[in-house]
């Protein structure tokens, strides 16, 4: 089995594992040459083999391997694909905190340093209905400037250099939204300043991170 289909299908795995997704929530793909291998439709991550996926062919969109359908979310991860060349992964997650946070307020601005560093730049798109090229379009239109996705009332979309990369994004999404509710419920969030956040992308320990996650 080709080792791209292998190492996927163990991400979905750990994205399970993580509690990053529900039932057969959520959609994950990987790059390779010409090609996405994707989750197919109605499967859950917990369950996901290699020999599940599905390979599509990135310019036509046409499925040229396996068995199953390919997940309905498949125009968005093409979309992202054809406008970001460096992105070789793609993962959408409905992680409970991440998603309930981005779906009750629009403020996403960071309270930590891996908020900055990890997560590659943030954008928010607002509610489009799931599976539509109207969607596809507006994930990709903010892929352009970001490596994290918040969708309202969706989820995550976390793009990245290497699957690890992504996998990486999806957590550190989850744990700031998770520290986020924490620090509502305790008191008022304290927010970097935009100095700070600029002072923290010059930082060479947060140039390390970058190259670290990218591995």
């Amino acid at each position: 089995m080709p080792v791209v289909r292998q190492e996927l299908a163990e991400y979905a795995r750990k994205i399970a594992a993580a509690g990053l997704t529900a039932g057969a929530g959520g959609n994950i793909s990987a790059r390779e040459g010409r090609l996405v291998w994707v989750k197919p439709s109605g499967l859950a991550m917990a369950e996901l083999k290699g020999t599940d996926l599905c390979a599509v062919d990135i310019a036509s969109g046409r499925q040229v391997e396996g068995r199953l359908r390919p997940t309905s979310e498949l125009p968005m991860h093409l979309a992202v694909y054809r406008a970001r060349p460096d992105v070789q992964a793609i993962f959408h997650t409905h992680s409970p905190f991440a998603s309930g946070v981005i779906s009750s307020t629009d403020d996403i601005r960071p309270m930590f340093a891996e908020v900055v560093n990890d997560l590659g730049g943030v954008a928010l798109v607002p509610y489009i209905m799931t599976s539509t090229q109207a969607l596809a379009d507006a994930v990709a239109a903010a892929a352009k400037d970001s490596g994290t996705i918040f969708m309202a009332n969706h989820g995550v979309v976390a793009l990245g250099r290497t699957m690890r990369q992504a996998f990486f994004r999806c957590e550190v999404a989850e744990d700031a939204a998770k520290a986020l509710v924490a620090a509502r419920l305790a008191g008022k969030p304290a927010f970097l300043t935009d100095a700070q956040v600029e002072a923290l992308k010059k930082l060479e320990g947060g140039a390390h991170r970058k190259r670290m996650m990218e591995r």
